[in-house]
């Protein structure tokens, strides 16, 4: 399943709000207020890319107060590029 790690700004006076309508949508893993340049952390997973893709475009967008997304999709399963190593610095990736 694709899952997604998202960063996003908000109006700070109504972060609480923020989460809860966040953690209201579909595939919601976690959603954690941060004390960073980013307001809160959530990661989500759909059956698709195109999934994950409705949920934060039509979804998410939606939620009042929310000013920036950032998605970070997590690819799963070792990467090509690193199928030269044969060390365990690609242990995390079988």
């Amino acid at each position: 399943m694709p899952t997604a790690y998202l960063l996003i700004n908000c109006d700070l006076a109504r972060t609480r709000e923020v989460i809860e309508g966040i953690n209201q949508l579909p595939g919601i893993l976690e959603c954690i207020e941060l004390d960073a340049a980013y307001d809160i952390l959530v990661k989500i997973h759909s059956r698709t890319v195109d999934g994950l893709k409705e949920t934060i475009k039509s979804k998410l967008k939606k939620i009042p107060d929310i000013k920036a997304i950032v998605a970070l999709v997590a690819i799963e399963g070792k990467p090509e590029y690193l199928n030269h190593l044969k060390d365990d610095r690609t242990s995390n990736y079988s």
